[in-house]
């Protein structure tokens, strides 16, 4: 015999909230405790982002991130693959601001 839960539509939580806007941003990523080492942030919403950088950063870590027109914001990383991170802020932002200024420099 086999138990399981059908999930209603409504509860499935989406991959992602909202989409992200393509930036390009050298930016100083820090991992609580540690040095700042730099980043290429790569995508960016409200909550979220997308960074490369050739520090090793493993999922579960908790960094700090300085993001144009948003100054520092601390973040927790979700993902770690080749390279690239993928994190949730821990406060919203606005991420058209942030779009703005790195289309800027």
């Amino acid at each position: 015999m086999m138990h399981a839960r059908i999930k209603i539509e409504s509860e499935v939580e989406p991959r992602r909230r909202e989409p992200r806007l393509d930036v390009a941003a050298e930016i100083p990523l820090r991992p609580l405790g540690e040095t700042a080492v730099d980043a290429r942030l790569l995508n960016i919403s409200s909550r979220g982002f997308m960074a490369e950088t050739r520090a090793l950063i493993r999922p579960g870590s908790r960094i700090w991130i300085t993001l144009p027109a948003a100054g520092r914001v601390n973040a927790l990383v979700v993902w770690a693959r080749n390279g690239r991170i993928g994190g949730e802020l821990a406060e919203a932002i606005d991420p058209l601001a942030v779009f703005e200024a790195t289309a800027r420099s």
